[in-house]
């Protein structure tokens, strides 16, 4: 859209408790006039700020950061335009400049003109929430690993040593353990402790885990892509909050991007070729989707013959991060509603409903209308080869 030199921008800079505001008139990155300028404003009074500061037509410019998402769905709701920039690239256009709120306010506007940092799509709500609780659940697994290895390493000082099959997490594992030796007082404080945090990260995970199951199950476009090799709950649900709509993703290759799984390109004189993943994109799905990769070369499916011949010609590291890009491929073409050729084995296919249905547990299959586990996954077999 073109813009002339009355359009205006209206920068702001956005924190937990107040903002910055700048209005900018102009075109010119550079030369655009600072209208007015607001600092320290109370956040609970920007609508109040927006409808005397700011009008339709404006356009409300602001840096990807924890609330920037919910900010900007205040701000739609009274029919302002809202532009969010990337917070990386935005950052580094702006290095230069002072960190005061208020100059931050009129740096974002002064970039977003300038055009040098991308715009981030703006999650609908049931995408945020999806991603809230994806992180929920990275956040209690990250915690329930943290508590093990304090457990272990305390065993360890004492010269502890558990069994193979040992389940730290089990909520008769503190009496098995207080019975290994004599122990102080401080020293079963200390176990009790963090087998109580350990069972209770244990419990969270379990309420996470079925709720992303109960939500797979109710939308069989989700539940369509559980067909793919190496797609378990897990990934599945990470794949779907970190992609929300996938029509903002004109081809496959532009979905492996954002996920960081397509090489740099290098070239010198004459040499064109390919190099190193940069690690860009969303990090905690390609380690996912690389996983995945990992796990289908080993076992047999419709991607280990292809995946295995790579791997002699150019090593296992590579071929396994071109698994992964394939098995991305596929999701892209899964979700737009294509045609795939990298679709489970029957019987593998059997074993991740299985999973997916004890997940759900037997309670609420017996909600959804199913006798026992097994005729939930029958029939849910027979839904997903029916899809073409």
């Amino acid at each position: 859209m073109r813009r002339s030199n009355q359009d205006r921008i209206v920068g702001l800079d956005v924190h937990p408790d107040s903002f910055a505001g700048a209005i900018l008139q102009g075109i010119d990155p550079w030369k655009a006039r600072v209208v007015s300028t607001s600092t320290r404003v109370a956040l609970p009074l920007l609508e109040k700020w927006a409808l005397r500061h700011t009008r339709e037509e404006d356009i409300l410019v602001m840096e990807a950061s924890g609330n920037a998402f919910c900010v900007a769905e205040r701000l739609r709701a009274l029919k302002r335009k809202v532009v969010i920039l990337e917070s990386h690239r935005a950052g580094k256009v702006g290095k230069t400049y002072c960190a005061t709120d208020r100059v931050d306010a009129i740096k974002i506007a002064r970039i977003y003109l300038s055009a040098l940092s991308p715009v981030v799509w703006q999650p609908d709500a049931k995408t945020r929430e999806r991603r809230e609780v994806f992180s929920a659940y990275q956040a209690v697994v990250k915690e329930g690993m943290r508590l093990k290895q304090q457990i272990k390493s305390m065993l360890n000082e004492h010269c502890v040593r558990l069994e193979k099959g040992f389940r730290l997490s089990h909520p008769s594992a503190l009496g098995r353990l207080l019975r290994r030796r004599k122990w102080t007082e401080a020293q079963k404080m200390l176990l009790s402790q963090l087998h109580a945090g350990l069972v209770g990260a244990r419990v969270r995970r379990q309420r996470l885990r079925h709720y992303m199951a109960q939500e797979i199950l109710a939308e069989k476009e989700l539940l369509r892509l559980t067909r793919l090799c190496g797609i378990n709950l897990i990934t599945l649900y990470g794949l779907i909050a970190a992609i929300g709509e996938i029509k903002r993703f004109a081809t496959a290759r532009k979905l492996s991007t954002y996920f960081g799984l397509n090489p740099t390109v290098e070239q010198s004189g004459n040499y064109e070729g390919s190099g190193a993943l940069k690690r860009h994109g969303r990090g905690a799905i390609r380690a996912l989707l690389v996983q995945s990769a990992k796990k289908l070369l080993q076992v047999d499916n419709p991607l280990q013959k292809w995946g295995l011949a790579l791997a002699a010609r150019r090593g296992r590291n590579k071929a396994t991060v071109a698994v992964a890009r394939k098995l991305c491929v596929a999701v892209w073409h899964v979700m737009q509603g294509h045609v795939i050729g990298a679709i489970e084995r029957t019987t593998t296919l059997h074993t991740k409903l299985h999973k997916l249905a004890t997940e759900l547990g037997v309670p609420t299959i017996k909600q959804l209308g199913y006798e026992t586990k097994e005729a939930f996954v029958q029939k849910k077999l027979y839904v997903l080869r029916s899809y073409a």
